[in-house]
């Protein structure tokens, strides 16, 4: 055993490996001030904001670079176009997710498109498509504008109670709970009531699942100690409570969905329905129950928490900067109006098509997808011998792909790429020649380096529906609130599955 270990954390990586020829930082950790054998730079990348220290590395090291990891594991940092493309695009399939992050996300939310790889993916992903389409996702519009009109009521409701006509709160709670009421109607047909009832089980299990705090540690043991999880230890035992209790609710979203559509009670607009119907019409591949099952609970994790944790950045982003929060609510008074404008509810009144044509939101959106990425890194496992940018990669190898990185390459975004500038985005000539000069606008070569939602055949399918839910949020709230910071909190990005707020967001509101 003292031999298989020396061999594999020393020898190997030191003096035989191929990857010890991709250039990268030395082994010496700023953050393992025990000196405890075998932690390699594992510390540096997770005791920092996500992408900061591989930020640092690629500008040193560039495009494509080694490091030790736990047990001095070698771990390939991507950030050069020609390797993310050959990884992520054409031989995406060649590089599955790690298997320890496949058997803690599964054990969760089953075995969905998220996690699902090969052949099996490419079928769910065709099979899936037509759920996403243009035209199927302007019929959700109504349905996400009920919950977000809810949510500004509830706020304007506790304004109104309150002597000084604002209110200071965490804003990511109530936002988190709309999404969830709208993914539940827009994705499943099925009401969570999460903003009406924010005790019931099913809410209160998914919001303990994503908002469950436990040391690194515990992160770490679930991913390299195979039946961790499944020793009795109250963290452990609360995780499963909450599985079982959202699995319980997908099985109960499943069975109203089977009955309503035998019925013919069904609208057939909602995601759900239209993964039955293309899945009844696909023959052999035809998904079972459990299968629908792992699919709520995949289109829960990723599609409830991106959306929340965005809309409650870019809340966060216009707070301290009040220019850019008034020009979002003149373009909605200007190209939509107040909802109370209209002639009829003001959920069906609100297009798809004047949110898509909304300038100025489209480009605070893209900043700040670009200035906080809702998904902060992403890991991948070379699955047989490769070659790229000429080194020799072998099978087994580990590849990081990091958007926290990418978006904030000074190399490639210009001196200012860590500040917020929704202007980049825009046609340099509707500048002065002054202006021009104080602004790195974006060109097409620098999209390579832009990925909120990653690239290939592995990115997210429900980007386009993230993005309409996202604009219509906004839509509501900040046509008639107004959000100022709280002075002396702090928030930190708390790299998960997504980037999440840390401890929350509190917010002036009025």
């Amino acid at each position: 055993l003292s031999s298989y270990v020396f061999y594999t954390t020393f020898l190997y990586p030191n003096y035989i490996s191929p990857l010890r020829n991709i250039p990268g930082p030395p082994n010496i950790s700023k953050h393992n001030k025990r000196n405890l054998p075998f932690l390699g730079l594992f510390f540096d990348v997770i005791r920092r904001e996500a992408g900061v220290t591989f930020r640092e590395w690629t500008e040193q090291y560039g495009g494509i670079l080694c490091y030790k990891g736990l047990f001095n594991s070698q771990i390939i940092h991507l950030a050069d176009p020609e390797a993310i493309h050959h990884v992520f695009n054409t031989h995406a399939y060649q590089y599955p997710k790690p298997d320890r992050v496949i058997r803690v996300m599964s054990s969760a939310i089953g075995a969905g498109l998220l996690l699902v790889e090969g052949d099996v993916h490419r079928v769910q992903r065709k099979m899936f498509t037509p759920a996403f389409s243009h035209k199927s996702i302007k019929q959700m519009v109504p349905s996400m504008a009920g919950p977000a009109e809810c949510l500004v009521k509830m706020w304007e409701k506790r304004i109104d109670e309150s002597e000084t006509k604002s209110v200071e709160m965490n804003v990511f709670t109530d936002i988190a709970s709309c999404t969830l009421d709208i993914i539940g109607l827009t994705g499943f047909g099925f009401d969570f009531e999460a903003l009406a009832k924010p005790g019931n089980v099913v809410v209160k299990s998914i919001e303990e699942y994503f908002n469950q705090k436990v040391p690194a540690v515990v992160q770490l043991l679930r991913h390299f100690v195979p039946y961790y999880s499944k020793i009795p230890f109250r963290h452990n035992q609360v995780r499963l409570q909450c599985i079982r209790s959202v699995d319980e609710a997908a099985r109960k979203i499943v069975c109203q969905k089977r009955e309503k559509m035998a019925t013919g009670k069904d609208d057939g607009k909602d995601l759900l329905s239209i993964m039955i119907r293309a899945s009844e019409s696909s023959g052999n591949d035809m998904l079972t129950d459990d299968d629908l099952r792992a699919q709520i609970k995949n289109f829960l994790a990723a599609g409830h928490d991106t959306s929340s944790v965005t809309v409650t950045w870019m809340l966060h982003v216009l707070s301290t900067r009040p220019e850019v929060q008034s020009k979002l609510r003149q373009e909605f008074l200007t190209h939509i109006g107040r909802p109370t404008d209209k002639t009829s509810s003001s959920s069906s009144a609100l297009a798809y098509e004047a949110l898509q044509a909304l300038t100025y939101l489209n480009i605070c959106i893209k900043e700040l997808f670009r200035f906080i990425p809702p998904v902060p890194y992403t890991s991948r496992v070379a699955s047989q011998d490769d070659n790229i940018l000429g080194y020799d990669i072998p099978k087994g190898t580990e590849i990081q792909l990091c958007p926290a990185t990418l978006h904030k390459l000074k190399s490639v975004w210009g001196e200012d790429a860590e500040e917020f500038k929704p202007e980049r985005w825009m046609d340099p000539s509707s500048f002065s020649e002054e202006d021009q000069q104080s602004i790195n606008f974006v060109t097409p070569d620098m999209m390579w380096a832009y990925m909120p939602f990653l690239t290939g055949p592995r990115s997210c399918i429900g980007s386009k529906l993230a993005l309409i839910e996202i604009k219509v949020i906004l839509y509501y709230l900040l046509i008639d609130l107004e959000y100022a910071p709280v002075p002396g909190f702090k928030v930190t990005k708390s790299a998960r599955i997504t980037m999440r707020p840390s401890p929350g967001m509190n917010l002036i509101i009025k």
